[in-house]
C-alpha cells in the first residue's frame, strides 16, 4: 500500500492590530503570485475577518488577541509539514515553492541570527548575561518550518506558546536572566533549545543562504568598497521572504 504522503502548508497569524490582518493579506496575495497552489491558514480575530480572507486561504481559523499570538497558530496548525511566516513579510520569489525540501532530515528549520556587527544593529536586544555568562539569541522565529506528524515537535510548539505566555503575563524570568530578554519570543526559543533536556535531541536546521529566507528591510548597506551601494549579507541568490519593521502597526486601514 502506498504510504501517505504528509500534507503541506502556510501558516500566517494577524492580531491586535488591524494592520497586521491587512499586512498579513498582502503576505499571501504575493505567496499565491508565486505559488498558486498553496495551502494557507490564516489565524485572525473575528473582528477583523473579511471576505477577501475566505477567498485566498484555504481556512480561516479564530485566534485571541494576545500579543505573540502567533505561537498559538503555529502550535494549532492543520497541516503536517507547514512554513510559519510573520506577517508583515512579503514573498519576493518563487523558490518559496521549494521551503518545505528543506525539512527531510529535520524537525525544524530557522533562520539563523548571524553575527554581522553592523546589520544586527536593527535587532533591539540580542546578547545578553546569563548566570554562565555572555549569550546570545541565535535563532529567528519570524520563520519557521517545523514537522507536526513528529510528537516531540508538537510538545516543542506547545511549550513555545505556553512558557512565553508565562513570561508576557505573569511576568516570569529564569534566575540569573535580565527581565528585558524576556519580552521576545525569541528567548523563549533559545531557553527551549539550550535550557531543557527534553529537546536536546530535537533536529535543529537551518536555511541554505540563510537571510534570504527572512531578509530585513533595515539591514545596513555598505558604504565604500567594491559593494558599496549594497546590502550586507546579500549573497548571489534572490530575496525569498522580506519582512519590513517599518509597517505602521497602530494603522486602522
Amino acid at each position: 500500500m502506498k504510504s501517505k504522503q504528509p500534507s503541506k502548508g502556510f501558516v500566517v497569524v494577524a492580531s491586535k492590530k488591524p494592520a497586521f490582518y491587512y499586512s498579513a493579506l498582502n503576505l499571501i496575495e504575493s505567496l499565491l503570485d508565486y505559488m498558486p497552489d498553496a495551502r494557507v491558514t490564516l489565524f485572525t480575530e473575528d473582528r477583523f475577518k473579511d471576505e477577501r480572507a475566505e477567498e485566498l486561504c484555504e481556512h480561516v481559523l479564530p485566534c485571541g488577541d494576545h500579543l505573540r499570538e502567533k505561537m498559538y497558530g503555529i502550535l494549532n496548525t492543520p497541516y503536517d509539514h507547514t512554513f510559519y511566516i510573520d506577517a508583515d513579510c512579503e514573498i519576493q520569489h518563487e523558490d518559496i515553492s521549494k521551503v518545505f525540501d528543506f525539512l527531510p532530515g529535520n524537525d525544524m528549520v530557522f533562520v539563523k541570527l548571524m553575527d554581522d556587527p553592523v546589520s544586527m544593529k536593527c535587532f533591539v536586544e540580542k546578547d545578553f548575561k546569563g548566570p554562565d555568562g555572555d549569550e546570545t539569541l541565535q535563532l529567528c522565529g519570524g520563520v519557521c518550518l517545523y514537522d507536526m506528524t513528529n510528537p516531540l515537535v508538537k510538545d516543542f510548539m506547545q511549550d513555545w506558546n505556553d512558557i512565553f505566555r508565562k513570561q508576557e503575563d505573569e511576568g516570569w524570568v529564569p534566575e540569573g536572566f535580565p527581565k528585558s530578554i524576556c519580552r521576545w519570543d525569541q528567548f523563549t526559543l533559545w531557553w527551549l533549545t539550550h535550557k531543557v533536556d527534553k529537546y536536546k535531541d530535537i533536529k535543529i536546521g537551518e536555511f541554505d543562504d540563510n537571510y534570504r529566507w527572512n531578509w530585513f528591510t533595515n539591514f545596513r548597506w555598505h558604504q565604500d568598497g567594491p559593494n558599496k551601494g549594497k546590502h550586507r549579507l546579500v549573497n548571489d541568490h534572490p530575496i525569498v521572504v522580506h519582512y519590513s519593521n517599518a509597517m505602521n502597526k497602530e494603522a486602522v486601514h
